[in-house]
């Protein structure tokens, strides 16, 4: 794990873009949601870029058009693209690292596709 408790996230370049990982993920009938660090945004400025990245497969026969949403402190954040429209399980699902926009009083997490 990258981090610590003051900083959970870690500098992937010096001084660069932050990095978040997914710890969990739990498929619903409504979504699909990946658990990150409680506080993960804490320590990060307002508005910015992060890399997202996604440690856990969603389980085989999920449903590919479920949005995906993240939670952290028990809150659901729902994962848009570009253009405000949610992030399918067909489009963040791989395990990878993913660059998205975060804006934590617009609460926005947006995938830059």
């Amino acid at each position: 794990m990258y981090g610590s408790t003051i900083y959970p996230f870690n500098f992937c370049n010096r001084n660069g873009i932050p990095m978040i990982e997914t710890s969990q993920v739990t498929v619903t009938a409504q979504d699909v949601i990946y658990t990150i660090p409680n506080k993960a945004f804490r320590s990060l400025n307002d508005k910015g870029l992060v890399l997202l990245r996604i440690k856990q497969a969603v389980p085989s026969g999920t449903t590919a058009t479920l949005p995906v949403a993240l939670s952290s402190n028990s809150v659901l954040q729902p994962v848009t693209r570009v253009g405000g429209a949610d992030a399918t399980v067909e489009q963040v699902s791989p395990v990878g690292i993913y660059l998205a926009y975060y804006d934590k009083s617009g609460s926005t997490m947006q995938v830059i596709e």
